[in-house]
């Protein structure tokens, strides 16, 4: 649990400034070989929470990234946040602390020639589709963008399960191999959404599907358990984190509002001097 909560503390720090290099440096820049590695450390933080958790309480914990975002963007930019925003960071907690209690023991991790296939499948369609909203001159590509980096992003921790009881079968290892796929298709896709509308408007779908798939997959392909009695407290505390985290979403704004005062501020300066 305490590596799903530094992943998120990592994701979260990292949203902002990723949003802020796109847009500023592009995507083949040196400042996103930086965003990169940072990613990189909370990919590794989240596979272990991923080997010893359930993927809903796994996804769940890192998708509290949301909270670390709303909180910088109040404290360190100033941004104060609404009543309703400190609501939902309160339903995030507590629906994490539930959903930690509720939580029982990790299932199967065992992939077969169908599921592999299945996750090459969605792979090969994921990158077709993000090349086609990628295509797409309209003012809604970047949600577009956004949803599909929410399939692969969440896709991801599905394939990383391979590696918690890892062996050199030929499924097995495909699996593993997917992993890097998903993760470097869901970053590009969701660099370019930053880049064609608000953090808000990606972050939401993004965090969205990244959470509820797995924990979806976790529990009907992989037999995660819940503990004996608490499957209503456990539903409960997932559809609350859940919406805390859309609503968390638009405290995201305030990031947007930020940059965009700064380059009115710099454009007009700039009309001064001139």
């Amino acid at each position: 649990m305490a590596s799903a909560l530094l992943a998120a503390a990592m994701f979260g720090s990292i949203a902002a400034i990723q949003a802020s290099v796109i847009r500023k440096h592009g995507f083949w820049s040196v400042p996103m070989l930086g965003v990169l590695a940072a990613y990189l450390v909370g990919w590794a933080l989240h596979f272990v929470a991923i080997s010893e958790l359930p993927l809903y309480l796994a996804q769940v914990g890192v998708g509290s990234s949301l909270v670390v975002t709303a909180v910088l963007a109040s404290f360190v930019m100033g941004e104060p946040l609404h009543r309703g925003h400190w609501l939902a960071v309160v339903g995030m907690v507590v629906g994490l602390g539930v959903l930690a209690i509720a939580a029982g023991k990790v299932g199967q991790s065992h992939f077969t020639d169908r599921t592999t296939v299945a996750l090459y499948s969605l792979l090969a369609v994921t990158a077709v589709l993000g090349w086609l909203a990628w295509r797409w001159q309209h003012r809604q590509s970047g949600v577009a963008l956004a949803i599909l980096a929410g399939f692969a992003y969440g896709t991801s921790p599905i394939a990383t399960r391979a590696l918690v009881d890892f062996s050199w079968e030929p499924d097995t290892a495909a699996t593993a191999l997917s992993i890097g796929l998903f993760g470097s298709l869901g970053f590009v896709l969701y660099s370019v959404a930053l880049k064609r509308t608000s953090v808000t408007a990606a972050t939401a779908p993004q965090i969205l599907l990244a959470t509820a798939l797995p924990a979806t997959v976790g529990i009907a392909l992989f037999d995660d358990k819940v503990r004996d009695g608490w499957w209503p407290f456990a539903i409960g505390a997932f559809v609350i984190s859940m919406a805390a985290g859309v609503v968390l979403c638009g405290a995201e704004a305030a990031i947007d509002m930020i940059e965009d005062d700064v380059l009115d501020d710099g454009a007009a300066d700039l009309e001064d001097a001139s």
